[in-house]
């Protein structure tokens, strides 16, 4: 027991079900009476299981994966079938015959290289057809029993292939897997640690531990993708996972609380409101708050707890009804608690602020708050904002034991469509990271089409009823007044007579222009433009193109010496290497070609050693595979680099099992061994040299671009949490705030593709050095950014607004209009690559400017209402000590892109040189005038 304790983190269920899997494959294969079907190719069918049917983390992920390998593995066989038929109908080796398989063999691997790139789940699926297209029409085959024998033999490896995974996966894995709920009830165990790490820090010296709010970060930052390959996969199990999809923002919000809410100490020197305090005025204000506090905070955890409890037994297929009815007593029980911890510390905040303030009133007068104090009551509203979104998730909670309650077993799948289609399985993404970017990533013909309101200008110039110019306008054109202009834009009329030019001209200017044919104009300029930067049409060029010309050699005459050398080298092992190292960006192409070659290099080395040991004793191979699938199962399962096992177990077969079938052919065993390593690497060579020259997509460039338009998106957030400020209308506002959390949700999409993007920007060979440091800090302070906007939409519902918004719109304008600049000009910078400017406006000048007036409106308050205004008070305050931070964060972001890309200075600090001032109002060569 304690050695199966020891070996429990590395052999999983899934490594067992690996193992299984091959040796029931290799006795299949070693069995002759059963392989003489898959003769030559039986050996093939070890490749495929590592490279298609491979185990999988549960029964239905291996289930879609062997639907979606036999479907693309019968196309495969269909279509090469096909194609080598046509061929074999003219003359034996004749050009129009060789012609015939290489365009079908083109068109094939065409169609793959765009399904891979356009729809990742299929991305296996399109790998296995072009796999035995390039085995079935680079073969010598002629005659029509061949061309039967050539397909049942690639049937068998097909089925075989499928079904030993599948068999063992029967056998050895769980039918149900919820690693979604698994993963939102890690991200509230998180939480539950930052949150009681910040309980101890807000009545000590202790500081929460940064660690866990980074993984509490990455967490919630991967719960959105984690969700999307959750909802496109097949589970059984009693409840779906789109009942627990709202946890995700409950988990966000919890996070913003704890990044930004809960602060207790300061660096910075101290704001405008607050000022310093003595000892025991801290203490005193410390006692005032610790017992709420803490009652609330418990409450928090406790529900915390319960929450993560009740999603791991909702989503347990075989529970029992003990465990559910204790799971709700303990959802009202903490509903109860946190209700009434809530109210207490909502009424112990509201009668401290209220008594603070009119202390403060009768006293010196002051505006602000004492900084501990002031620290304390932040500390206190996100702790109710904290209950606020606990309740909401135990109230989700009580609905999925009840949906649990009168469920019962049943199968989810997806919706066959586009968008399933489009996401690719977590266990493709496992396998090779950052490999899957082009979601919603940015258009690439954006940079040269015409923005929406350049072809509305073209559309109303041509349209404008008058033929001649405006005098007075510079431009040559009328003058678009809008009391001039009709309601509908009236086509030119035809001038001229009759069949003259002037009428032939102005007929084709008509028609040109006619509606329906503009239309027609537009939607044909979009076809074109979408087809001329469609990524995936250039993946699949590339996938195409390259592997009909490493196969080129297979086309050539029967009597030719490349056509011999293909076949003597087996060069179909250079092709398939190409294939399945040529990805979509150039970073994974790198990644996965070193980790291929050093893979490549252990399966030569093993494989050699196996023959030398078993030659061909069918007892021996099998026991050797068995031992060598131990680390590579390790390797694949445990590491992060699993690349290195799977092509370490697909170079094995070919070299231990052609001499079992084949004890005569050539070449030798420790010549095959060479021959294999070589047109392995060299197909990885070629994938890389293709990707880096051809059509590459570098992934600093793509990163750079998500940059710049993130950023641009943060803008377009703020200024609509500046269009909600100042909005009156209920129903716009309603629109607004749908408008702002579908921003913040892309935001957050980007920062994931931008960390993806990051990680595998250090798998690309580059010459020139590059700062990934300064791109990670922009990534950390993009995310700032978005917190600390999440943050003033929040504090913003609890403003004063008479205060705060409607008495200083002037300088709230002046302010908005400094940050959009600034954020204006760091995606400019981004896009374009170029120094930003030595001077921009400054937003912490304005924020000063907004600081004054706001105070002295709140001075004005104070002597108009003899009531409290403290917790409104504490509010107001609490945006300015939010806005002050992201001045911080906006400062810092234009520091690095100053030392990114430089700054267009025009003006030098140092003294002024007046003779050089003098001196450039004269002329070259003129002599100086006597004084």
């Amino acid at each position: 027991m304690s050695f199966l304790q020891f070996c429990s983190p590395w052999i999983s269920r899934r490594f067992v079900a690996r193992l299984l899997s091959t040796v029931i494959c290799a006795i299949l294969i070693v069995v002759r009476p059963f392989s003489r079907y898959g003769v030559p190719y039986a050996f093939l069918a070890l490749s495929l299981k590592e490279l298609i049917f491979s185990v999988h983390e549960t029964i239905a992920q291996q289930l879609e994966s062997t639907i979606l390998g036999l479907l693309g593995g019968l196309l495969g066989i269909g279509l090469s079938s096909l194609g080598t038929f046509i061929a074999s109908l003219p003359t034996v080796d004749s050009v129009t015959a060789r012609a015939i398989r290489a365009i079908f063999l083109a068109f094939t691997c065409f169609g793959g290289g765009w399904a891979k790139s356009r729809l990742p789940r299929l991305t296996h699926a399109a790998r296995i057809c072009c796999f035995i297209a390039i085995w079935l029409l680079t073969a010598d085959v002629t005659l029509e029993e061949t061309i039967r024998d050539y397909a049942v033999s690639f049937l068998w490896v097909l089925l075989v292939a499928a079904f030993a995974p599948l068999i063992s996966s029967l056998m050895i894995l769980r039918w149900s897997s919820a690693q979604f709920a698994t993963d939102i009830a890690t991200a509230f165990a998180i939480s539950h640690d930052c949150l009681s790490h910040s309980l101890e820090a807000a009545f000590s010296c202790s500081h929460t531990p940064i660690a866990a709010q980074n993984q509490l970060l990455k967490m919630s930052v991967a719960l959105n993708q984690r969700y999307s390959e959750a909802s496109f996969e097949l589970r059984v199990g009693r409840v779906g996972v789109k009942s627990i999809k709202p946890l995700i923002g409950t988990i966000e919000h919890l996070r913003r609380e704890l990044s930004w809410g809960m602060v207790h100490s300061r660096t910075q020197p101290a704001p405008l409101h607050v000022h310093s305090t003595s000892p025991d005025e801290k203490e005193k204000d410390a006692n005032a708050f610790r017992v709420p506090a803490y009652e609330l905070g418990h409450a928090v955890l406790t529900s915390m707890r319960v929450v993560e409890r009740t999603v791991l037994t909702c989503y347990e297929l075989n529970i029992m009804p003990r465990q559910r009815d204790e799971a709700k007593g303990n959802l009202d029980e903490a509903l109860n608690s946190l209700y009434k911890a809530a109210v207490v510390a909502r009424d112990v905040l509201k009668s401290f602020t209220d008594g603070l303030d009119m202390q403060q009133r009768a006293e010196d007068g002051a505006i602000g708050f004492p900084q501990k104090s002031f620290d304390l009551c932040l500390f206190m509203i996100s702790l109710l904002q904290m209950a606020h979104e606990m309740k909401h998730a135990l109230y989700l909670c009580k609905k999925l034991t009840t949906l649990h309650e009168v469920s019962s077993p049943r199968l989810w799948h997806p919706h066959f469509s586009w968008a399933w289609l489009g996401a690719a399985p977590s266990t493709f993404i496992m396998e090779e990271r950052g490999a899957i970017l082009d979601e919603d990533s940015p258009d690439p013909q954006a940079e040269t089409a015409l923005s929406l309101t350049e072809t509305l200008q073209g559309i109303s110039e041509n349209q404008y009823p008058s033929d001649q110019p405006d005098d007075n306008d510079p431009d040559g054109y009328p003058n678009n007044d809008p009391d001039d202009t009709p309601e509908v834009l009236r086509r030119r009329r035809i001038h001229g007579r009759v069949m003259s030019m002037r009428w032939m001209a102005s007929v084709i200017h008509h028609v040109w222009n006619y509606a329906a044919v503009l239309r027609t104009r537009l939607k044909v300029s979009r076809t074109l433009r979408a087809v001329q930067h469609s990524s995936h049409l250039r993946h699949a060029i590339k996938n195409s193109g390259g592997i009909v010309l490493l196969s080129l050699p297979a086309f050539l005459p029967t009597d030719s010496s490349g056509y011999s050398w293909f076949y003597w080298a087996r060069g179909q092992w250079m092709v398939i290497s190409y294939l399945w190292v040529l990805e979509t960006n150039t970073g994974a192409t790198w990644r996965v070609g070193y980790l291929r070659i050093s893979g490549t290099i252990l399966g030569c080395v093993y494989g050699y050693i196996t023959y030398v040991i078993c030659q061909s004793n069918p007892y021996a191979l099998v026991l050797m595979l068995t031992l060598s699938e131990l680390p590579i199962s390790w390797i694949i399962t445990n590491t992060t680099f699993p690349s290195l096992g799977v092509v370490a177990a697909v170079t094995l077969p070919p070299l231990t099992f052609v001499k079992f079938f084949s004890p005569k052919s050539e070449p030798s065993q420790i010549m095959l061994v060479v021959l294999r390593g070589l047109m392995i690497a060299a197909g990885i060579i070629a994938a890389l040299f293709v990707n880096s020259l051809f059509f590459p997509r570098h992934c600093r460039v793509m990163f750079l671009n998500n940059i710049s338009r993130t950023i641009g998106i943060v803008s377009q957030l703020y200024l609509s949490l500046s269009r909600d400020l100042f909005c009156n209308s209920l129903t716009s506002s309603v629109l607004e705030k749908q408008k702002i959390l579908k921003l913040e949700v892309r935001i957050r999409n980007a920062l994931h593709r931008m960390n993806l993007l990051l990680i595998t920007m250090n798998d690309e060979l580059s010459l020139v050095p590059k700062p990934m440091k300064r791109y990670r800090q922009i990534v950390i302070n993009l995310q700032k950014l978005l917190d600390l906007l999440t943050g003033i939409r929040k504090i913003r519902e609890k403003i004063p607004r008479k205060e705060t918004v409607t008495a200083v719109v002037t300088q709230r304008r002046e302010f908005v209009s400094c940050v959009c600049v600034c954020l204006f000009a760091v995606e400019q910078v981004f896009r374009a690559r170029q120094p930003l400017p030595q001077f921009l406006p400054s937003a912490r000048l304005a924020l000063m400017t907004l600081e004054m007036h706001v105070e002295e409106r709140i001075r004005q308050s104070r002597e108009e209402h003899l009531g409290g205004l403290g917790l409104p008070i504490v509010y107001a305050f609490a945006e300015a000590d939010v806005l002050r931070e992201l001045v911080d964060t906006l400062e810092d972001l234009l520091e690095l892109s100053r030392q990114l890309f430089g700054t267009s200075s025009w003006y030098s600090y140092g003294p002024l040189d007046m003779s050089v001032m003098t001196s450039i109002h004269e002329e070259v060569g003129e002599p100086s005038r006597s004084r």
